[in-house]
């Protein structure tokens, strides 16, 4: 057993990159391939020391500095509109957290849809109208104004708090419909003239100008000209926080977009998304830890051409669903949270997309009725683990993990906590390098740039939740569930990468050996990142074996 005092400093070195993460895998590996486990005291130490660093590392993370570096209520939304990142001004301005959606700003994905519209034809920052929770209709709204940050694909809004720029004034022409002339009487009232100084000013009757500030009134849903010159002068002062002008939005940037939904489940919070086409050939996307949920810009384009509406429900532990109670089964849970979205839709006939260790609550959504399942694509997919051998033929910074949570769950948690630390320091576009890192081909893939934006988008969907949902898939991963898979017919097939580390070819002959009839397409030179380096060829297997059977229902 390592001594506790130098594996406490080791910890300490792996979580400031004073040392590697290998070096602490090295000093773990003797105990965690034995009984002989570090002492519960121990855990308590280093979860201690592990949280004092958490809150430094939140410190360096550039999403957290794009919203902690104003003084006003800021936040960062992810190009579907999800919050990846927001200060404590706006958490209690909206009562909201770190994977909301618009829903919780009181903006429809209408006004969204425009505000990205602005940001693509004009340079500068813009602005976007909110309300906060349990506004009426009557309810002034809040104004923000809004950038986009090219390198973190993330759109930057601060609460506005005398004069305004261009952009901001062809903002407030396109999101309350005012003229040039009802934006002039408004920047008069944001210097707290009276009606009979804009008449002077404008050279207009007293008469005209008061009908005018009514309609003025109306068209902000303001009660009255304080309210109005109150909401001019934030529109003002806000722009002292604003000191760059922007990048200029890509003018495809909402081509196949995406929605942000939840619902509740006996109190827990269930997050799920939906792209493609509407109405479409429904599809189940059941993510794994390492690709987001419809995140890759790819997967939305691909589900829209293949006529198929996506749900993709956010598993526990990421996105916004949270855990399940540790008394209850997870894998259970996981089918029962699916169940109720599905439910809520209305839907009861699906394909399945599986990515990774989601292949079991997919094989396990098939023992409960109320739900047709045409057929799974399970994309790169691990057998269950029957072997050690197995496990220690992973590269080592990945078995870590399973290792830990076959001795102690503790210990899988302080590893994890561990993992999202290294994380947020290599922050939004170098967060992959804790998974990839030394792995190919999976390294040259996922530092393409063409999928940057997906991995930028991934990376709150992951770490929100300080890795929860990687601790609940491990605690299905090591559970014995071989037992799924011999269904006589499954409906299953397996697509996986002839040089994927995690799961090595010869660890295919596992599935086989439980149920020699499922099928196996091997993609030549690829590894895990197969998921996002071939999702043309996985989306059109999703639509050919979702038309099949439509055709065939259709036939009976």
């Amino acid at each position: 057993m390592p001594d506790n005092h130098n594996l406490k400093e080791l910890v300490s070195a792996v979580a400031a990159r004073k040392a590697e993460f290998a070096d602490l895998i090295v000093a773990l590996a003797p105990d965690l391939s034995s009984q002989a486990i570090l002492p519960t005291e121990l855990a308590l130490e280093l979860s201690t020391a592990l949280h004092d660093l958490e809150e430094r590392a939140t410190g360096h993370d550039p999403l957290y500095k794009l919203v902690n570096d104003h003084t006003a209520p800021a936040l960062a939304l992810n190009e579907s509109g999800q919050v990846v990142a927001l200060n404590v001004g706006a958490a209690q301005l909206f009562d909201m957290q770190s994977g909301d959606g618009l829903v919780a700003l009181g903006i429809s994905p209408e006004a969204f849809h425009q505000f990205k519209e602005r940001l693509a034809t004009a340079q500068g920052p813009t602005l976007l109208k909110a309300y906060r929770k349990g506004s009426d209709e009557h309810a002034l709204p809040l104004i923000l104004v809004g950038m986009y940050h090219q390198k973190l694909k993330t759109f930057v809004l601060n609460a506005l708090q005398q004069h305004w720029p261009e952009s901001i004034d062809l903002a407030f022409a396109d999101v309350f419909g005012l003229s040039a002339s009802e934006r002039h009487i408004l920047a008069l009232l944001s210097r707290g003239c009276s009606s009979e100084e804009i008449a002077g000013e404008r050279g207009s009757s007293v008469a005209t100008v008061r009908q005018q500030i009514k309609s003025l009134l109306q068209k902000l849903g303001a009660k009255s000209q304080v309210q109005a010159a109150t909401m001019a002068a934030s529109a003002a002062t806000a722009m002292d926080t604003v000191t760059t002008k922007g990048d200029l939005l890509s003018v495809h940037y909402d081509n196949y977009p995406m929605s942000i939904h939840e619902l509740f489940r006996e109190q827990r919070r269930i997050g799920w998304r939906r792209f493609g086409k509407p109405g479409g050939r429904p599809v189940l996307f059941l993510h794994g830890p390492s690709f987001g949920a419809g995140d890759f810009p790819d997967e939305r384009r691909l589900a829209a051409q293949f006529g198929l509406d996506v749900i993709a429900v956010e598993r526990a532990g990421y996105g916004r669903t949270e855990p399940s109670d540790k008394t209850e089964d997870p894998l259970e849970s996981q089918c029962h949270d699916i169940l109720a979205v599905l439910g809520s839709l209305s839907i009861s006939k699906v394909t399945i997309l599986s990515h990774e260790v989601a292949l079991i609550p997919a094989l396990a959504l098939m023992q409960h009725s109320g739900i047709q399942i045409n057929g799974v694509v399970s994309v790169s997919a691990a057998p269950p683990f029957k072997e050690l051998e197995q496990i220690n033929a992973m590269p080592a910074h990945q078995a870590i993990f399973i290792q830990a949570a076959r001795h102690a769950p503790w210990l899988a948690r302080l590893l994890i906590r561990l993992l999202i630390l290294r994380m947020r320091k290599l922050g939004p576009e170098q967060w992959p390098k804790v998974i990839f890192e030394g792995v190919e081909p999976d390294e040259h893939v996922i530092r393409k740039n063409s999928l940057k934006q997906g991995v930028v988008a991934a990376y709150g969907f992951y770490v929100n939740q300080l890795g929860a949902g990687y601790l609940e898939d491990l605690r299905i991963m090591i559970q014995d569930w071989g037992h799924l898979l011999e269904t006589p017919n499954l409906p299953l097939t397996l697509i996986h990468g002839s040089h994927n580390a995690s799961t090595p070819l010869s660890h295919l002959n596992i599935f086989r050996g439980i149920n020699p009839d499922i099928p196996i397409e091997l993609v030549e030179g690829e590894g895990l990142t197969l998921a996002v380096s071939q999702t043309e060829r996985i989306y059109e297997t999703l639509a050919t074996i979702a038309g099949a059977n439509n055709l065939l229902a259709g036939a009976q």
